[in-house]
This record gives structure tokens, sequence and C-alpha cells, in this order.
């Protein structure tokens, strides 16, 4: 275990030393968490990003909020929303919006086509508009970015490396060998408060209507009963920047 913890610092620092503008992204789940806590080790004045959607749930804004107040993490929130929800207006984040029109037009037409919302009838579209659009946003002067991703935790995620290039822009995957249990006894000594869904069996934590409690693997419960099940919102899978 200390091995991988010692290498996955190790990654962090060279990719902190070879790059200029790099950022840790973070989705407030139990790998964003280990993997934040890893690279503030490296670097506390390292940028942190979120990106959050209209969807996720009030715990996840809760425990955002409180979690970047006890570690200082000087969060920066990227949100396709027509309001700021109110538990992110806080002056200890900073809180883009971004526009609101084209998601809620698309989003409209979808319903009114299918009777159904978005994120059911065609959750890769509400993925894109909520999620990996603002994510070229975040990481548009960027030369590398951090995130938690691991190949141990479904179908979809067997095939990353631990540095990626993706599109121009340097993607670094620090615990990518990491097993679930590696990531809860890492949090368990370490001191972080977990998101308070775990508690309630979820093992992987996005939007609100598109997660689930338990499964084989830990993304299983992601868009449960779509044809999206198990898979991925296309952050991972996609350039997201242009050379």
């Amino acid at each position: 275990m200390e091995e991988k913890v010692n290498h996955a610092k190790e990654l962090i620092r060279q990719t902190i030393e070879q790059y200029n503008r790099v950022a840790i992204a973070c989705s407030f789940g139990k790998d964003s968490m280990t993997i934040v806590h890893l690279a503030k080790q490296v670097d506390p004045t390292i940028k942190v990003f979120s990106i959050m959607t209209v969807y996720k749930p009030k715990e996840t804004f809760e425990y955002l909020y409180f979690t970047n107040r006890k570690m200082n993490l000087n969060t920066t929130v990227y949100i396709v929303a027509p309001t700021i929800p109110e538990e992110l207006q806080d002056k200890f984040l900073k809180v883009v919006k971004l526009p609101y029109e084209e998601f809620n037009r698309k989003a409209r037409e979808i319903e009114s086509q299918t009777s159904m919302p978005i994120y059911q009838a065609n959750p890769d579209e509400c993925c894109h508009l909520l999620k990996v659009e603002p994510t070229k946003v975040a990481v548009k002067d960027l030369d590398a970015w951090i995130c938690g991703l691991r190949s141990t935790e479904g179908r979809t995620r067997t095939n990353y490396q631990e540095v990626e290039d993706k599109g121009g822009l340097i993607k670094v995957n620090p615990i990518l060998t990491w097993t679930e249990a590696e990531v809860w006894r890492y949090i368990a000594t370490r001191g972080i408060t977990p998101h308070p869904w775990y508690r309630k069996g979820y093992r992987s934590l996005g939007c609100a209507p598109c997660s689930n409690p338990g499964g084989e693997f830990e993304r299983d419960g992601r868009w449960e009963g779509t044809s999206k099940c198990g898979g991925e919102c296309g952050i991972h899978t996609k350039n997201l920047k242009n050379t």
C-alpha cells in the first residue's frame, strides 16, 4: 500500500515539475478525495476544479462546501445552471456559472419527443452538455490535469494508462491501479471524511437520478436501466483540448 502511495506522489511531483499549468479534477467522491489529499501533500498550492451539475444531490453540494473549507482546497466549481445553488454560495468557493440556455432547450426538446427527462432518454447528450463541455472550459488553459480514475472501477476502465496525451492535454491517473479497498484504507487512515452517500451503499457517485447503490463493479450503479449503464460520462474518453 505505501509503495502505491509513494508512487502516486512521485507521479504527481513529476507532473508538477514537467508542466507549468496543472490542476486536479475533483468530483468529491472517494477517489477524488484520495487524489486531492495526495496532491496537496506534494504541492499545497495546486489548483482544484470541480464539475457540478443541476442534477447532483444536495448532499454533494453540502459535502463540497464542507470539505473545501476543512481542507482549504480553494476549489473552482464549473456548473451549467440557471442560478448558483445556495449550498455553493460561499466566499471560499469560486463558482463559474456557465450558460444554461442550450441545455435547457435541448432538455425540453428531448422531453417533448420522448416524454422522458433528458438524463433518461439520452444520457450521453445530458453528460455531454453538463459534464464534457464544462470540463473543456475548466482545462482550456491547462497543460495537464490530474484525476482519480482507477482501472478496477468497472468494465469501461481497463485500458487507461497512468499518463495519457488526450488531444494535446496531458491527463495523469496516479491511483490507476489502486483497488477499492486500498482507497478506503487510505481514507480511513488519513482522517478524510467521506461523502455521506457511501453509508447508504453507493459505490460510485454521480448525479442523483443516475446513481444507484450496489453492483458487482463500482460503476454498475451508474446510469442503471439505460444504454449507458456502468459506462462513462465522456470526460475520460473524449479529447478536451485541441492543439
